[in-house]
């Protein structure tokens, strides 16, 4: 009986010991949203100028309307990592880089 009890105590631990260390916290993920120059144009009307229909991002965000010439005007300045906020203010932001047709790519730990 005793070495019985010795070998379902040694199993127990054993057991125990693997779900700790199975109990660590994983890597986060990292979401990654595109984000084209229209949409930036959103964030620009509701944060920077509500005449904003278009936004670019190149190294720092730019805001832009149409005008009647069939190009753009500019009309001021946003934040990348605002705007990666206001178009999702529950996640959590891991960065942001530019993408193709200087669109914004917002990284989010989810």
């Amino acid at each position: 009986m005793p070495r019985r009890f010795v070998a379902l105590a040694t199993a127990a631990l054993a057991c125990f010991g693997a779900l700790a260390v199975s109990a660590t916290p994983a890597q986060a993920a990292v979401l990654e949203v595109v984000y084209s120059p229209l949409s930036l144009g959103e964030y620009c009307a509701a944060q920077v100028n509500p005449y904003s229909t278009i936004g670019f991002y190149n190294g720092g965000l730019g805001c832009y309307r149409w005008n009647n010439t069939g190009g753009t005007t500019y009309t001021g300045s946003g934040s990348a990592s605002a705007a990666c906020a206001h178009f999702h203010p529950t996640y959590v932001s891991a960065g942001y880089a530019q993408g193709g047709s200087q669109a914004l790519i917002c990284r989010y730990t989810v």
